[in-house]
C-alpha cells in the first residue's frame, strides 16, 4: 500500500511539473523581425494534394542575401537556390543553372514547388512578412496567423541561443501543405563569405 501511495505522489508531482512548464507562444516570436542573419538546417515536406516530396534543408540568411540549399528532392541530387531582393539564382544537379527576379517562382518552374519564399523568410522566423496583411487565427491556441491565403501554425517552439523560434512550422494552402522541421538555429553566422560560395 505504501509502494502504491509513494507511486501516485510521484505521478501527481510529475504531472504537476509537466504543466507548470512554459508554453511558447506566437506572441513571444514577435520580436524576431530583428533577427536579419541565421543559418539552419531541417528537413522540409511538401505535398499538392497528389504527391508528397522532401527534401533536407540548409538555409543561410545574411540580411537580403540568402543561400538555400535543397538535398534530395524528388529523390535527385541537390539543389541550390541563391540571390538577394532583386535577383535569385537556382542550380540543379538535374537542369541548367537558370536565373530570375523571384526565388518563388523558380522553384515553382523548375522543380514543381509553388512556395512563397519571399514571405517564408519572415515565417520562418514566426512573424507575418510586414509589407502584407495578415490576419490572426485561433488556431494553435493563436500561436498562427494567416497570410496571402496561407494558414500559418506552429505547433513546435523552442528557446534557442536566448531567442524563442519555431522548431516545427507547418503552412497550408489547399490543396497545398508544408511541414518544415528546423533541427538547429544558428544567430549571426559568419556572413563574411558570399551567400552563393
Amino acid at each position: 500500500m505504501a509502494l502504491f501511495r509513494t507511486t501516485l505522489l510521484l505521478s501527481v508531482l510529475l504531472i504537476s511539473a509537466c504543466s507548470q512548464q512554459p508554453t511558447r507562444t506566437l506572441n513571444e516570436m514577435s520580436a524576431n523581425g530583428v533577427i536579419t542573419q541565421w543559418r539552419l538546417s531541417g528537413k522540409i515536406g511538401f505535398s499538392d494534394g497528389k504527391q508528397a516530396h522532401s527534401a533536407y534543408l540548409n538555409w543561410l540568411q545574411c540580411g537580403d542575401r540568402y543561400h538555400i540549399r535543397l538535398t534530395g528532392p524528388f529523390g535527385q541530387g541537390a539543389a541550390q537556390l541563391y540571390g538577394d531582393k532583386q535577383q535569385a539564382t537556382l542550380e540543379s544537379s538535374e537542369q541548367a543553372t537558370v536565373s530570375g527576379s523571384s526565388a518563388g517562382q523558380l522553384l515553382a518552374q523548375q522543380l514543381g514547388w509553388p512556395l512563397p519564399l519571399e514571405q517564408l523568410q519572415f515565417w520562418i522566423r514566426g512573424i507575418p512578412d510586414p509589407a502584407r496583411n495578415s490576419t490572426k487565427s485561433a488556431v494553435d491556441n493563436s500561436n498562427g496567423f494567416i497570410q496571402d491565403d496561407w494558414q500559418l501554425s506552429y505547433p513546435r517552439i523552442n528557446m534557442q541561443q536566448q531567442q524563442t523560434l519555431p522548431a516545427k512550422i507547418k503552412a497550408e494552402q489547399t490543396p497545398l501543405k508544408v511541414t518544415l522541421l528546423i533541427k538547429q538555429w544558428q544567430l549571426q553566422p559568419n556572413c563574411q563569405r558570399a551567400t552563393n560560395d
